[in-house]
């Protein structure tokens, strides 16, 4: 049923069209390490400087700049909410509950 998803759909489209184009292609997956790796320095615990955060700002702006790139960051964006909505439907109507308690 996901798949019929309009949502679904333009994510696959713009997906497609970035990934068939080398410089964008490049641009998003050096957005996507830059991404990574910051989350991966605040999982260890460290901070992030303003630095870092102003020139990934900085990269997402300039990754934005292309239609292409927009169009498919923005569907990617529906695309994850979607999904998280999904999660959490799923969440509520099975609902995981941890170990209890000793006495």
């Amino acid at each position: 049923m996901l798949k019929d998803e309009e949502i679904y759909s333009e994510f696959v489209h713009w997906q497609q069209q970035v990934f068939a184009n080398p410089r964008l292609k490049e641009k998003l997956l050096a957005l996507r390490n830059r991404e990574y790796a910051l989350h991966r320095q605040q999982l260890k615990g460290k901070n992030i400087s303003e630095g870092e955060m102003a020139d990934i700002r900085k990269l997402y702006e300039t990754t934005r700049e292309d239609d292409v790139t927009r169009s498919y960051l923005d569907a990617e964006y529906r695309f994850s909410k979607m999904m998280m909505d999904i999660q959490k439907i799923i969440n509520d109507a099975v609902p995981v509950k941890g170990p209890e308690k000793p006495s």
